[in-house]
């Protein structure tokens, strides 16, 4: 087979010829793609490390100490902050924390906890760890309105 020639002699591509422009807004697009690519799974995977909690939505819950799926180490603070208006209490691994070892702030709406000598929870045990806040709102009172989130974080 041949290859087709022009007039003058010179041989030519039988193949599409794409301009300069073309090659740029190609390789524009390319780019945007694999940037929306990054932001929706990074969208995704936020999603899923978001606490579990019973009862519907937790947008009562502004933060968990430590975050959902973060390491830490075995002194660290365990909590929840909570929204205006909610209240609660502290399970970790299993272990209900006693009121009178909790720290709360009634002004910053946090509840948290701290192992230490003479608590229930001297350190905190390495490996995964979940922790559970029991939260109500206060003016519903814990029977009516009691919920539960639920987070894990490794204990390093």
């Amino acid at each position: 087979m041949t290859t087709p020639s022009t007039p003058s002699g010179t041989r030519r591509s039988t193949g599409p010829v794409y301009s300069t422009r073309f090659k740029l807004v190609a390789a524009a697009i390319a780019v945007v793609v694999a940037v929306l690519s990054v932001v929706v799974y990074l969208l995704a995977r936020d999603a899923t490390d978001s606490p579990l909690g019973s009862g519907g939505s937790t947008d009562f819950v502004e933060s968990l100490l430590p975050p959902n799926g973060s390491q830490v180490l075995q002194q660290s603070t365990v909590g929840i902050d909570l929204a205006s208006g909610w209240e609660g209490i502290l399970r970790i691994g299993g272990q209900d924390i006693p009121e009178d070892q909790l720290t709360v702030s009634t002004a910053l709406n946090q509840v948290t906890f701290t192992p230490g000598p003479d608590k229930v929870l001297e350190a905190l045990s390495p490996g995964r760890l979940c922790a559970q806040a029991l939260v109500w709102r206060s003016a519903a009172g814990r029977a009516n309105s009691e919920r539960t989130v639920s987070w894990c974080f490794e204990v390093v």
